[in-house]
């Protein structure tokens, strides 16, 4: 694969039309954004890996620079090559000699990956997505859409980084940050203003992609505000909710004695990360999320008890799941609702479309 794709693109710099992407870039050029996009991801791991061990200890991210936590020597720049480094060392400090956890090089290579599955997945209009990849947005004829799906690809970087963070945050402290979960949520609200592509509706009918995908429909980008509005909405549909149930579990189980009164039946910071969620990926996203964060929860459950380990239950947070619904909406959520929608009776109501034009009649949105 590498030497094809080596060969082609020092083949011939006429590039037929037919080859280039959004006609402006040749596809084999393309492909070659793409394994830059994956190095950026993997240096830009490197960065959360030490966002990852700082927060919580309320240490700046900046400074000082990354050292050894055995010997205190800093590394230097040659000895700190995102995944390189690590498998270059051995997973050790060139000084002293310590052991560096496999989660470094892990972390790493699980930001370069989601880099580069987002890149493919989100080429401007009329381009040919490298790897043969499938774009998630559906084409559009009018150019000024043209780089709307490119716009959103350093967006959908900064919320699966933000993710990432909270995910190995929360299993190491059981504890999801404000920097994650507030930062998200005010990420999300002027971000989907400046993006208004962010916020998407799906529905199910003879106007949408063909084979009953759902295909997001594209808000105008002068519609700053549309952006703005539907991402509050999506914020509260993930906050608002969930923090009524705290609120009525919590004098529930005090009430029964199950929980002393000074504690809380569900943890906040997980209700923020929703919000978070529907900030920045709709009130579908949101709801979405949890639905599949209460699904992998009991897959993971369910094998514990059944081995009689149902100490480790105790010990394993809900916001990893609550992120990997996030993921699984971002990727392949369309989908999945196209699936159940189209499978359902035909008489039954669409929720998604349903819902959407009760929000429409406050936020109009044009279509």
């Amino acid at each position: 694969m590498i030497e094809n794709l080596l060969n082609r693109l020092f083949e011939s710099a006429a590039v037929p039309a037919a080859e280039c992407a959004g006609g402006f870039l040749p596809r084999d050029v393309w492909t070659l954004c793409a394994v830059f996009a994956a190095v950026f991801g993997a240096c830009i791991g490197s960065f959360l890996n030490v966002c990852i061990y700082r927060i919580p200890l309320d240490q700046s991210v900046v400074a000082p620079r990354s050292h050894c936590m055995t010997c205190g020597k800093l590394i230097p720049w040659y000895h700190n090559l995102p995944v390189v480094s690590y498998f270059v060392l051995r997973g050790r400090c060139a000084s002293c000699g310590a052991r560096f956890s496999f989660r470094y090089a892990a972390v790493e290579l699980l930001v370069a990956f989601l880099f580069l599955f987002v890149f493919c997945l989100w080429p401007p209009a009329g381009a040919a997505p490298p790897f043969g990849a499938r774009p998630l947005i559906a084409p559009s004829g009018d150019e000024a859409f043209s780089f709307a799906p490119l716009a959103l690809v350093p967006v959908y970087w900064l919320f699966l980084s933000g993710l990432v963070v909270g995910t190995f945050v929360d299993l190491d402290h059981l504890i999801l940050p404000d920097s994650v979960t507030i930062g998200g949520m005010a990420a999300g609200l002027v971000l989907s203003a400046l993006v208004p592509a962010m916020q998407v509706r799906i529905g199910i009918g003879p106007d949408w992609e063909a084979g009953g995908a759902l295909a997001p429909c594209l808000l105008w980008p002068t519609w700053w505000g549309s952006g703005l509005a539907w991402s509050l909405v999506g914020l509260a549909a993930g906050v608002v909710p969930l923090q009524l149930l705290r609120k009525g579990a919590t004098w529930y189980f005090r009430r029964r004695g199950r929980i002393g009164p000074e504690d809380d039946a569900m943890g906040f910071g997980d209700i923020k990360l929703v919000g978070a969620i529907g900030a920045f990926l709709g009130w579908q996203a949101a709801a979405f999320s949890i639905a599949a964060a209460a699904l992998y929860g009991t897959l993971v459950a369910v094998p514990l008890m059944l081995a009689k380990k149902r100490s480790l239950l105790s010990r394993l947070p809900f916001g990893p799941y609550l992120s990997l619904g996030a993921f699984t909406w971002l990727f392949w959520g369309h989908r999945l609702a196209a699936a159940y929608l189209s499978f359902s009776a035909p008489w039954r109501v669409d929720p998604f479309r349903a819902a959407g034009t009760v929000l429409e009649r406050a936020v109009p949105l044009p279509f």
